[in-house]
C-alpha cells in the first residue's frame, strides 16, 4: 500500500508508540476464575500484537475482588495476578507492540453474585438495563475505590505495562459517577460537573503521583450517554478538560453503554458515529485522542487521521476476526482478509467460559 498515516510512529511522554493502530480493551473472559492471566488470554492478544498493531489495551481488568464485570475477567490486585500479568505484557512487547491495560470497577450494571451480593454506585439508582439498585457509597467507601484503581495502575507498572487506561465508559462505576442521571449525590461528588468529575480527578492524580512522570494515563469515556438527561458531547469536553489538568495524557473516545438496549448500541457503535464524537473531543483538547466504532479497515481508519478526528484508531471487531488484518492489507492481500460481518456474537455470552467469534474459529 501507499505510504500511510497511520502507521507513523506516535511519541507519549518517554514511550513511542510504533504506529498509531490500537487494539482496544475488549472483555475477552479468557483469565482465569481466580483472575490470574491464562495461556489462552496471552496467546490472543500476542497473536494480534505482532501483526503491526501499535498500542494494545487489555480490557476491563478487575480492581478488588468485587469489580469484575465477568466470572473469568482479568484482574490485578493480588500477588498471583501482577505475576501472571507479567507474562502477558512481556509477550505483547516481544511481538513488537506497546502493553497497556484497563481498569474497571463495574458498578451497579455488575451480575450480583460477582458484586459479592452487594452492588454499589454513586447513588442508590436503579440500572435500567437490569433494574437492581445500588447500595449508596459513602465518601470514605469512594475513598477505598480511588485507593483501589491507584493500585491497580501501580501494579500494572511493575509488571510491565507502558500505559494504563481508567475505565470511565459504558456504564461501568466511573461513568456512573460522571452521569447526570446515576450520580445524585448531594456531597463533593455529585451535582455540578466538577464535583461528578472529581472521582476521577483524584484517581488521575493520585495515581500520576505513584507511578510517575514516564508513565502513559489514559482514561476510555462515553463523552454521549445518548439517554435524555444524560451526559452530553459539551459537559464531557468539559471534564476532559479538567483532566488534562491532572495529567491526563490520552483520552479514548467513546459514548453509550450497557443501560441502552442492544438495538441502539449497535447504532451508537457503529462506523462514523463515534468517530465525529472523538473529533468534538480533539477539538478541545491538545493530548492524543483514540477514535474507535466500527472501524473494519485500513481505508476506514487511515481517513480518520487523514481529517484529523483522532490521533490514533481502535480496532476491535475486525482484528478479533483477522488478527492479521493490518498485516494482510500492508502486503496488498486484500483478498485474503476474514472480514468481521458485525454480527456481534463476540459479544453475546456462550455456555463456555470466553469470548467467540463466527468468522475466528481459533480464539
Amino acid at each position: 500500500m501507499a505510504s500511510l498515516k497511520l502507521m507513523n510512529p506516535l511519541t507519549i511522554r518517554e514511550t513511542t508508540i510504533p504506529n498509531r493502530i490500537v487494539f482496544p480493551p475488549i472483555q475477552t473472559n479468557y483469565a482465569a476464575e481466580n483472575g490470574e492471566a491464562t495461556d489462552r488470554l496471552i496467546r490472543f492478544h500476542k497473536t494480534i500484537a505482532q501483526n503491526n498493531v501499535g498500542l494494545s489495551i487489555i480490557g476491563a481488568t478487575g480492581i478488588s475482588p468485587f469489580s469484575k464485570i465477568g466470572d473469568h475477567a482479568l484482574c490485578l490486585y493480588e500477588k498471583e495476578q501482577i505475576s501472571s500479568v507479567e507474562k502477558l505484557f512481556k509477550a505483547i512487547k516481544e511481538a513488537g507492540s506497546v502493553p497497556a491495560i484497563q481498569l474497571n470497577h463495574g458498578g451497579r450494571v455488575m451480575n450480583p453474585d460477582l458484586a459479592g451480593g452487594k452492588l454499589v454506585g454513586p447513588s442508590a439508582v436503579p440500572s435500567p438495563a437490569t433494574g437492581n439498585t445500588p447500595h449508596e457509597l459513602s465518601a470514605e467507601e469512594v475513598q477505598d475505590i480511588i485507593d483501589n484503581f491507584v493500585q491497580a495502575a501501580v501494579n500494572a507498572k511493575n509488571a510491565g505495562a507502558e500505559m494504563v487506561e481508567f475505565h470511565g465508559a459504558h456504564c461501568f462505576l466511573l461513568n456512573q459517577f460522571l452521569s447526570p442521571l446515576a450520580n445524585q449525590r448531594k456531597d463533593q461528588y455529585g451535582g455540578s460537573t466538577e464535583n461528578r468529575a472529581r472521582i476521577v480527578k483524584e484517581i488521575l492524580r493520585k495515581a500520576r503521583e505513584k507511578v510517575g512522570d514516564k508513565f502513559i494515563i489514559g482514561l476510555r469515556m462515553s463523552v454521549e450517554e445518548c439517554v435524555d438527561g444524560g451526559l452530553t458531547v459539551d459537559e464531557s469536553s468539559k471534564m476532559v478538560k479538567m483532566f488534562v489538568d491532572e495529567s491526563l495524557d490520552i483520552i479514548h473516545v467513546s459514548a453509550g453503554g450497557l443501560d441502552l438496549e442492544p438495538q441502539i448500541l449497535t447504532e451508537v457503535w457503529s462506523w462514523k458515529k463515534l468517530v465525529n464524537l472523538a473529533g468534538d473531543i480533539k477539538k478541545q483538547v491538545d493530548i492524543p485522542v483514540i477514535a474507535v466504532g466500527g472501524i473494519l479497515s485500513l481505508n476506514q481508519a487511515e481517513s480518520v487521521i487523514e481529517e484529523g478526528l483522532a490521533d490514533m484508531v481502535a480496532m476491535g471487531r475486525s482484528l478479533v476476526a483477522d488478527p492479521e488484518l493490518v498485516t494482510k492489507t500492508l502486503n496488498g492481500k486484500l483478498d485474503e482478509i476474514d472480514e468481521c460481518t458485525y454480527c456481534l456474537q463476540c459479544f453475546a455470552p456462550s455456555e463456555d467460559p470466553g469470548m467467540t467469534c463466527s468468522v475466528n474459529e481459533n480464539l
